[in-house]
């Protein structure tokens, strides 16, 4: 559990170990950069130069809200294509209540952004259908990123592994999705700021309470070697130069300050603080 002032944040991971190849995740990435970061081995990046990833969520308690952001894989979704992700019987929703919460207490669901290991959990399969996991909740979809991925799953093309299809558009036709702004408040305290490059509609939401603030930031970085070098944008962004400068900005405007982020990808703890190592280079604080 960790807290931003008044506001309780817990981790519930859906799957933690080696991803894949440092240079797959990251196509610019050079082995030699970890000679002059050693801080990146072992913790997240292996003696085999894999990324060292978490796919997890985040549940945030407010006096008004129990939020989920982001939504990992899911279980039963077809995913051929990544075998891991193939079907997949995991126990998130165990781990959800090792936490504390049960599915019908989450009044919100956030998606930073539409991937497909972000919206798994957005629905679950009962007898042949896909129905929203969190009957209670109203989910707040980005309109810029929603909007993107209807346009190609109306076109025909099966977009993040046709993950729009059984994880975002049952819940929109079941009258549970909200789309909004990428300034929406939320609540007090609570507010999103656009962060394109990784996604068209990609979105950070901030946590403030008293003089603590927290960042969610999905995507917008996947792992600390992005900190050491913020050039790096993954195979999966769809503008990689977007992306860079969303990330180097992020980056730029809170290094050395208390804010704490909370990232999508990172190995436990997951939550980090960045500081700066040089002018062009940073790092993290647990």
């Amino acid at each position: 559990m960790q807290l931003i002032g008044n506001i309780a944040v817990a981790r519930v991971v859906e799957a933690e170990g080696a991803f894949a190849a440092v240079d797959f995740l990251l196509p610019g990435f050079d082995s030699s950069m970890l000679k002059n970061h050693p801080w990146l081995q072992p913790r997240f990046v292996d003696q085999e130069n894999r990324v060292m990833m978490s796919f997890h969520s985040y549940v945030i308690r407010t006096g008004r809200h129990v939020i989920l952001v982001d939504g990992c894989v899911g279980n039963d979704k077809e995913r051929p294509l990544r075998p891991v992700w193939h079907r997949q019987q995991g126990p998130f929703l165990q781990r959800l209540a090792e936490a504390g919460v049960k599915p019908e207490e989450i009044t919100l669901v956030f998606c930073t952004h539409l991937h497909a290991d972000h919206v798994g959990w957005n629905t679950k399969l009962v007898n042949g259908r896909w129905v929203p996991t969190f009957p209670n909740a109203r989910y707040l979809f980005g309109r810029t990123e929603y909007e993107h991925w209807e346009k190609l799953h109306r076109a025909g093309e099966k977009p993040n592994h046709d993950s729009f299809a059984d994880s975002v558009l049952p819940v929109m036709e079941a009258g549970k999705a909200d789309l909004v702004a990428s300034d929406y408040e939320i609540d007090h305290g609570l507010h999103l700021e656009a962060a394109p490059g990784h996604t068209p509609g990609t979105c950070l939401l901030h946590a403030k309470s008293g003089q603590a603030h927290g960042i969610f930031s999905g995507d917008v970085i996947h792992t600390p070697v992005q900190l050491a070098d913020p050039s790096l944008s993954s195979r999966f962004c769809s503008d990689a130069a977007q992306s860079a400068r969303t990330r180097r900005a992020l980056c730029e405007r809170y290094a050395d300050t208390s804010s704490l982020l909370f990232t999508g990808h990172f190995p436990a703890p997951s939550a980090t603080r960045i500081v700066r190592l040089g002018q062009s280079s940073f790092s993290l604080r647990n």
